[in-house]
């Protein structure tokens, strides 16, 4: 699972201070919405109705969080930096991860059998 990543000193970087509080509470709920959804910082704008309000989207813009994309919004920078990781990315985790969980279930159920030449009784692994 992806996480939306906020820097610590995000909350007064002087794009933030002019966006202002009901905008951060957009960019916030559709930051994560995207990390949920894989949209690489893309957001809708039937997604901006659903998270906040046009106005606010536009103070996004203005305070250069945002930029707007053909049928919405894109995060400025989203995976800059290693800022959050891009959809390709996280497939690519959540693959291998996978992989390596198979392989450790498969390697776990060869242990628990019991070799051919065992004697009688022999209890597993």
């Amino acid at each position: 699972m992806p996480w939306f990543n906020v820097d610590e000193g995000f909350a007064f970087h002087r794009k933030a201070v002019r966006a202002g509080n009901a905008a951060l509470g957009l960019w916030v709920r559709a930051g994560s919405w995207c990390a949920q959804q894989l949209t690489d910082g893309f957001v809708p704008t039937e997604m901006v109705e659903v998270l906040g309000t046009a106005s606010q989207a536009g103070r996004l813009v203005s305070a250069g969080l945002w930029s707007e994309a053909e049928d919405g919004y894109r995060f400025h920078e989203w995976t800059e930096s290693g800022r959050n990781p891009s959809r390709s990315e996280v497939l690519l985790r959540r693959k291998k991860e996978t992989e390596k969980k198979a392989r450790a279930r498969a390697a776990k159920s060869g242990q628990a059998q019991v070799n051919d030449d065992s004697p009688p009784g022999t209890p597993p692994g």
